[in-house]
């Protein structure tokens, strides 16, 4: 590849990669859609779909949950993508993804850090009064995360191409076939890390009910996805029958005066502005400054007294951590606290501060679970599906709901949050809508997660041996008594380490490839 060529590459890869910190998380960054993406560009959209869909599957799981920074999916699909199309071997590929994943974690941290730096130059403004410069430095968290993956893909994609395609026609044929095997079973990873967060010793039943309709009745993920769904449905109404529910309407919402001060054009700004709520991400505040750059618009128009302003300003800059799409929802309720502060001044410092650290913590639980962990990974498999057997409509069914998603929890988020206050959580809570929601979610989960076990997590045994004349084969008999009976033990052994060591994950990778290789080398898989 000419210089040229991996400059405009690696632009391409870093503005992708950017998107999942630097500007709205819109998901185009994942395996699953950015592979097929890439391998558009270079000319092999076939090899993009394959090692785009194994990978995202070989991530599942691993997601950055709170203050975590996991491997990478996101650059080792794409850099895996690069490799595969260059070494023309979709193995290779995919098995490389793995290492530059882990490498790419570090260069996160790296990003995170900086960060802090833009943090503190950020309270010297806000005490100047200098929203414009406030707002810069946050931004420019972006072009940290865009010049530290812009260098890192710069040096591999122009450096590392043809060493790996030196290593492709070195490797013999028991290696090439063991990193095969080992893709094969690297899923298995990503699955047992949903099992963990999906609490599968409460739902271990509806987990059991996927799998068997995956692997006795051959049902896809699509199909088991949809009886879920109804199951979660009758569930449901099974319960509100026994029940008596109250329904929370406009005209029980009593934190609205009758004359607002915000209008709808300042909770837009808003709704955009959160868009960029993770620019310059750290983890001394984490999204802190995101959120106060979100909050500007309401309280400029909130607050014409500059001293008032700054203060305004300065709360907004504490510790803040919360999953972006529900995040908004404590912006419309932060704008609704600080509209009742500015008109009557009974509401404190501290109960807006105490309020958004009371809400963050459920609400990053239900965009962890639900929408990290099942809403995201639902679609994800099921494109994963449809991309392995080239199929060009995968990546779209994943990409299409994940941005409705991405715009509507945003925008209902910011002006139902402000419309109904704090009182929109505590009626939720107190009729268990929260509840029910996550519970049928996780129902679903587990049931998809039963049959994508079955569909995406291959490993069969090649021995063999001869009795009374008669050929047996071991994978054959292991079929009879119990059809993906190894896809299953294996990732339940995985989900048992996770539970036990939280860094199972690193070894976990290490084995998956020992079995490959040894399993190939002796022969037995």
């Amino acid at each position: 590849m000419t210089l040229i060529a991996a400059l405009l590459l690696s632009v391409l890869v870093a503005l992708l990669i950017t998107e999942n910190y630097g500007y709205g998380y819109w998901m185009i960054s994942r395996p699953i859609f950015a592979g097929p993406l890439i391998g558009l560009i270079l000319g092999d959209l076939q090899t993009g779909l394959i090692v785009g869909a194994s990978v995202e599957l070989m991530f599942m799981g691993v997601l950055p949950i709170g203050g975590s920074v996991p491997p990478n999916a996101q650059i080792a699909g794409i850099i895996g993508t690069i490799y595969a199309i260059q070494a023309e071997s979709t193995a290779l590929g995919i098995t490389l993804a793995l290492p530059i994943g882990i490498l790419a974690q570090f260069l996160i941290m790296l990003a995170w850090n900086l960060n802090i730096y833009l943090v503190h130059k950020s309270d010297k403004a806000i005490v100047d009064g200098n929203t414009r410069k406030m707002e810069l430095l946050h931004l420019s968290g972006i072009l940290v995360f865009f010049s530290v993956f812009f260098v890192s893909s710069f040096l591999a994609i122009y450096f590392g191409s043809d060493f790996v395609s030196r290593i492709n026609d070195a490797l013999p044929g028991w290696v090439s076939g063991g990193l095969e095997i080992a893709a094969g079973l690297l899923p298995a990873i990503g699955m047992a890390m949903l099992l963990k967060m999906m609490d599968l010793k409460k739902f271990w039943p509806f987990f059991l009910i996927g799998f068997i309709l995956s692997v006795y009745l051959d049902l896809n993920v699509l199909a088991v996805s949809l009886l879920g769904l109804g199951i979660a449905a009758g569930i449901s109404v099974i319960s509100k029958s026994k029940e008596n529910t109250e329904t929370f309407t406009a005209a029980d919402s009593t934190s609205q005066n009758e004359q607002s001060l915000l209008k709808k054009k300042d909770l837009w700004r808003v709704f955009v502005r959160s868009f960029f709520s993770m620019a310059s991400i750290n983890y001394e505040r984490y999204i802190s400054l995101g959120f106060g750059y979100a909050m500007v618009p309401a309280l400029k128009r909130l607050y014409s007294d500059e001293g008032e302003y700054k203060s305004a300003l300065k709360r907004h800059n504490e510790f803040f951590n919360c999953h972006p799409y529900t995040a908004n929802v404590v912006l419309g309720v932060a704008a609704a606290l600080e509209e009742q502060k500015a008109q009557q001044g009974v509401i404190t410092d501290e109960t807006i501060a105490s309020t958004k650290t009371a809400l963050m913590g459920p609400l990053s639980g239900i965009g962890d679970s639900v929408f990290k962990a099942t809403f995201m990974t639902i679609f994800a498999a099921i494109g994963a599906g449809l991309a392995l057997n080239g199929n060009i409509l995968g990546p779209i069914i994943f990409i299409v709901p994940n941005v409705l998603l991405n715009v509507l929890t945003r925008y209902f988020g910011v002006f139902w949050g402000y419309k109904f206050g704090v009182q929109l959580i505590a009626k939720m809570k107190s009729s268990d809508v929260i509840q029910k929601f996550v519970q049928g979610a996780t129902i679903v989960g587990m049931m998809v997660t039963g049959a994508m076990i079955v569909n995406f997590v291959k490993i069969e045994l090649t021995a063999e041996w001869t009795s009374a004349g008669k050929e047996i084969m071991l994978q054959e008999l292991l079929d009879q008594i119990f059809p993906s009976l190894l896809p299953l033990v294996i990732t339940l052994l995985f989900y048992f380490a996770l539970i036990k060591n939280k860094k199972a994950i690193y070894w976990l990778m290490l084995i998956c490839f020992a079995i490959g290789l040894i399993g190939r080398l002796l022969n037995i898989i």
